[in-house]
């Protein structure tokens, strides 16, 4: 059999392939291999491309579909639920046995026993990554499968073995320019399905490194094949012939070697242990290989140029959108850039307030990249925010309080030694004001006795905010240098300016889960804080399905629980709160035994180590409708709670959200 020739033109309307450089030898069997098209099947190529792009759709769809019913059942079960605590009797429990099943052994499953966040540690400071849930190593084991078998569907059958290396080369070269697309659509900070789809960012990212180095590995086979026929030709002259003579394979081996220097620095501990580091670096190298690529087909007039160009659009129209969002947010002519306060607080953390320039949409939840360049110039970081609210405008209020639980808290928390320590009103509560300043033995007055008879349900659709703060707590890098920094002032506390992006993630509200659960591990509370907020305003204007909260926070020692006093503060002096929320705090290692007291009210404290199974198993028999529970948190933390809701699916109706940064 004749060895086959692809056809000249890649597409229709295409034109040739050119700039392949000089060759010595054309009489060689394995020349017309060696560049261009010569023995690439592009129709076969096209034909592969287009069943992936359908898959793709085809997973989004179903994604979407899961997405809808979900949010169309929560709004559902929501408006059903905000009578009676018996409307909520029906959602108590799953009426199709399968659904539970496969959220245990599927959606909430991690690959094996327990383990999913916890992360293999080499020592203190590297650590080799986390293990991906059970359904997102199907997932990426299809793709990667999906993917080999692309490039092994080739002509077995023809003569020259030169014809079968060249098909191969065309393959893996049209399969990695196309999983250009999702890798850099998954890297996006504000990619579009995030929105679309409620599925983190957290896993983006996670699908983003295997989509890449599954393009680098087909990238590098891509170049191989290209060099075997090419040596086979002429030998190594031929090779630096075609490098020194052919700008398209130039920059083609630019290309390749880049990702493979991206693929060398990516392993976690190298990310881990130098992120900000490796993140420019990553950035530099991507934006270079990408170039390469580009050039590479543009010269060669190869077909697949379209799908660089798209990436390239992709990315830069999110780096325009968040350069001009972070503008807005944070610049204005009048008011000049958003100022930033740090102060430091016991247990190695600070609190970092941003005052914005222009109002912000907050959602609980959410989280946001905070950029301080007197530290760390351009790089940013995602925190979640503790606290969000607009700047006090009406009288002080005096009310009575029930104070978060300490031994001494003067003398164990610094309240008495820190005057800055003033709890501050929101505007999303039901009583709004300027500063309070609240003894913890103060009572109400007449007047506001009379005021809280009525509750404030004139909750804005849309709250925005102008101020909102986040707890950073000191690891290293940027965290231990803004603490160290605001540690060595006067009174531990000092500004800058900086900015803010976002907001990010936030997707559930909880408002339509009878019972939530909040789980917080150390400086994971941040996440919490903000539902719990939410949830009690929701349900003093009865416009919410929650009827009960606990609050479960886990921490190594009571100056943790200075991070978020203030806010707990005006949590635990919120309206109706009594009747809904509880909170439990565990502190791990007590200086001494009196240090934890357990009170009998709904704040308590315990000394010791969380342990969610046993508290799930007490709450899911006193449940109220549907349970929704939360965790932020160390990954083996997380992995407990994990755990702990997998083994009560059974008795009823619960989700389980976990909020994570594991890139």
């Amino acid at each position: 059999m004749a060895p086959r020739y692809a056809l000249p033109s890649a597409s229709p309307g295409h034109g040739e392939a050119g700039d392949y450089g000089q060759v010595l030898n054309w009489s060689a069997a394995a020349t017309p291999f060696s560049h261009g098209l010569g023995g690439v099947d592009q129709d076969m190529n096209w034909l592969l491309s287009n069943i992936m792009i359908i898959t793709f759709c085809v997973v989004l769809a179903v994604v979407l579909v899961y997405r809808w019913l979900h949010r169309g059942k929560s709004y559902l079960r929501k408006i059903m639920s905000l009578g009676r605590e018996s409307d909520q009797r029906y959602w108590m429990h799953e009426h199709n046995k399968l659904w539970p099943r496969v959220k245990k052994h599927l959606l909430y499953a991690p690959l094996g026993h327990t383990r999913h966040n916890r992360e293999f540690q080499i020592s203190n400071a590297i650590g080799i990554g986390t293990l991906p849930s059970r359904f997102h190593t199907i997932l990426l084991v299809l793709y990667l499968l999906s993917n080999t078998a692309y490039c092994l569907i080739l002509d077995y059958g023809h003569e020259s073995e030169y014809s079968v290396i060249a098909e191969l080369r065309g393959r893996t070269g049209q399969l990695a320019a196309l999983n250009l697309i999702p890798t850099v659509l998954f890297a996006l900070r504000n990619n579009p399905l995030i929105r679309f789809t409620g599925v983190s960012y957290d896993t983006f990212n996670l699908l983003h490194r295997w989509c890449a180095r599954i393009l680098i590995l087909e990238a590098v086979v891509h170049t191989i094949c290209w060099a075997v026929n090419t040596h086979r030709a002429a030998g190594s002259a031929q090779i630096a012939l075609t490098l020194a003579t052919s700008t398209s394979y130039q920059w083609g081996m630019v290309a390749t070697c880049t990702f493979s220097c991206i693929f060398l620095i990516t392993p976690s501990p190298f990310r881990h242990a130098f992120y900000e580091t490796f993140l420019n670096t990553h950035r530099i190298l991507v934006m270079l290989a990408l170039a390469g690529v580009y050039v590479h087909l543009d010269k060669a007039n190869l077909p697949q140029l379209p799908y660089v160009k798209l990436a390239f659009a992709l990315w830069g129209t999110e780096w325009l959108w968040r350069s001009l969002r972070i503008c807005y947010l944070n610049v204005s002519r009048r008011r000049g850039l958003t100022k930033v306060h740090i102060e430091a607080l016991p247990g190695e953390a600070c609190r970092v307030t941003f005052d914005l320039r222009r109002p912000w949409t907050y959602t609980p939840g959410c989280h946001v990249h905070a950029y301080i360049p007197m530290m760390s110039l351009w790089s940013s970081h995602p925190f979640s925010i503790a606290w969000a609210e607009n700047r006090p405008k009406s009288p002080s209020l005096e009310i009575e309080m029930e104070k978060l639980p300490s031994h001494n808290p003067s003398e164990v928390m610094g309240i008495g030694k820190r005057p800055s320590l003033v709890p501050q009103q929101s505007t999303y509560s039901t009583k709004t004001g300027k500063r309070l300043s609240i003894p913890s033995t103060v009572k109400e007055t007449a007047a506001n006795k009379q005021t809280h008879q009525l509750p404030n349900t004139s909750i804005p659709r849309e709250a925005t905010v102008t101020s909102i703060s986040l707890i950073m707590r000191a690891r290293s890098g940027l965290t231990r240098q803004i603490y160290e920094r605001a540690s060595k002032h006067p009174g531990g506390t000092f500004s800058t300016w900086g900015a803010i992006e976002g907001p990010y993630g936030g997707h559930e509200s909880f408002t339509s889960y009878g019972t939530v659960i909040l789980f917080a591990g150390g400086v994971g509370i941040t996440h919490c804080v903000g539902y719990a907020h939410h949830l009690l305003t929701q349900y003093a204007a009865g416009t919410c399905a929650t009827k009960k909260i606990l609050l479960v926070w886990s921490v190594p020692n009571t100056e943790c629980l200075e991070w978020v006093r203030v806010w707990m503060d005006e949590i635990l002096r919120m309206e109706h709160r009594r009747e809904v929320l509880r909170i439990q705090l565990f502190v791990t290692k007590p200086r001494h035994r009196g240090e934890v007291m357990s009170n009998t009210g709904s704040v308590q404290m315990f000394p010791g180590r969380c342990n969610p199974t046993t508290i799930l198993e007490k709450e899911m028999p006193e449940r109220i409708g549907a349970m929704g529970v939360t965790v932020c948190g160390p990954g083996a933390f997380a992995d407990s709670v994990r755990g702990a809701v997998r083994g009560v699916m059974n008795q009823g109706a619960i989700d389980f959200i976990e909020e994570a940064f594991t890139y």
